[in-house]
C-alpha cells in the first residue's frame, strides 16, 4: 500500500481514532501492556473511542497498520543512525573485507525481518492456528524471524510434541535462503489476508470492559472519569467488568475450579485482607488436604503491602477469565 492509497483511505480520521483502532487491532494483551505505560487521561480518551468502534474493514486495517509501521522504523532509522553510520563503524573497527561480509548478512537478515513485519499485527492465538499445520522447520523459520516475545507466545500454544520439534529447529536452524524466507512469508500473508479481512465485530464496551479488567486498580479511576462524562457508558462497562467481588459469588464449583488453576499461596495473599464470609466462600470450595495447606500459608502471612494482594487478586480473576473462555465455567450475567 502506497502512500497516496494510505492518505485516501485514513482521510478525516482523527489521531485519537486512528490510535483506537490500531489498539484493537494489536489485541488486549499488547493494549494492557501499552496502557500501564500512558498517562490516565490517555488511557480513558483511547477506551472511550474503543467503545464506538462496531468493525474495522480490511483496506482501513491495513492502512493504520501500515502507518503505524512507518512510523517505527522512521524512529528506528534516525535512533540507529542509518546504513551508512553502520558501515563506517565497522569499517573502521573490522576493517572492509570483513565488515563487508558482516553488511551483507545484515542487509540479509533486515530484507528477512521485513518479510514477516506483519506478523507483529497478528494475535499469537490467530497466528498459531494458522502455521499449527506447516512442518516443525517452516515454523522455526517463521518464529525466528518475530520479535522474541511474540514468538514465545505463539510457541507456548503450539502442542506440547510440536512445540519441542520447533524448539529443537529453531536452535540447529543456520543460514536459509532469502529466496526461501521470501516465499514462506508470501505464502504466509496470503493466508493471512482472510483473518485481516474477517475483522469484524471489534472494539465496543466488551473489549474496554475486558481491558479495564486487567488493569486493576487504575481501572476505577478511569470508570470514575467515564462516567462523569458519560454514565450511561460507564454503566454498560462496568456490567462487563469481571471483578474480584465477582469471583466471590461464583458458584462453590466454578470457585472450586478457579483455586485448582491458581497457587495456594497467591491465594493467600489475595485473601489477606478479606472478610470472615468472603474467606468462608473461598475454603468451602476447597478439600481439607487444600483448606489445610492455604491455612498454613495464611498464617505465616506478615505485613502484605496492597500492590501485593492486587496482583495475587489479579492472578485468580485471570485464571477465571480463561476457564470463562474455554466454557468450564459461566458467569450468571443477570447476578
Amino acid at each position: 500500500m502506497d502512500d497516496a492509497q494510505r492518505s485516501e483511505i485514513l482521510k478525516g480520521m482523527s489521531m485519537i481514532q486512528k490510535v483506537a483502532k490500531f489498539f484493537v487491532l494489536i489485541g488486549e494483551d499488547a493494549t494492557v501492556k501499552i496502557f500501564q505505560f500512558l498517562p490516565l487521561n490517555i488511557v480513558e480518551d483511547i477506551s472511550t473511542e474503543i467503545t464506538r468502534i462496531s468493525s474495522i474493514d480490511k483496506e482501513t486495517s491495513l492502512a493504520i497498520l501500515s502507518e503505524f509501521h512507518l512510523f517505527a522504523k522512521s524512529k528506528s532509522f534516525i535512533s540507529s543512525g542509518g546504513y551508512d553510520y553502520a558501515k563506517d563503524i565497522l569499517y573502521k573497527s573490522l576493517g572492509k573485507a570483513e565488515a563487508d561480509e558482516v553488511l551483507a548478512k545484515l542487509s540479509r537478515m533486515q530484507l528477512a525481518a521485513q518479510s514477516f513485519s506483519y506478523l507483529d499485527a497478528i494475535n499469537p492465538k490467530q497466528l498459531c492456528d494458522f502455521i499449527k499445520d506447516e512442518s516443525p522447520h517452516t515454523i522455526a523459520v517463521i518464529l525466528s524471524h518475530m520479535e522474541p516475545a511474540g514468538a514465545a507466545d505463539v510457541l507456548m500454544i503450539l502442542d506440547e510434541d510440536i512445540k519441542v520439534k520447533v524448539t529443537m529447529q529453531m536452535a540447529t536452524i543456520k543460514d536459509v535462503s532469502p529466496d526461501i524466507v521470501r516465499t514462506i512469508s508470501v505464502i504466509l500473508e496470503k493466508k493471512l489476508e482472510s483473518l485481516l479481512s474477517s475483522i469484524v465485530d471489534v472494539g465496543g464496551v466488551k473489549v474496554v470492559a475486558d481491558m479495564l479488567n486487567r488493569l486493576g486498580p487504575k481501572s476505577q479511576d478511569i470508570l470514575k472519569n467515564i462516567n462523569g462524562v458519560d454514565t450511561g457508558l460507564a454503566t454498560k462497562i462496568k456490567e462487563n467488568m469481571f471483578v474480584f467481588e465477582d469471583l466471590l459469588e461464583l458458584e462453590t464449583e466454578y470457585v472450586m475450579k478457579i483455586l485448582q488453576n491458581v497457587d495456594t499461596g497467591d491465594v493467600a495473599i489475595a485473601m489477606k485482607n478479606a472478610t470472615a464470609e468472603d474467606m468462608e466462600k473461598i475454603t468451602s470450595a476447597m478439600s481439607q488436604r487444600a483448606s489445610d495447606r492455604f491455612n498454613e500459608e495464611f498464617e505465616m502471612l506478615n505485613k502484605v503491602k496492597i500492590k501485593d494482594i492486587e496482583l495475587a487478586q489479579r492472578k485468580m480473576l485471570e485464571a477465571a477469565q480463561k476457564l470463562m473462555e474455554s466454557g468450564a465455567i459461566e458467569r450468571d450475567m443477570d447476578e
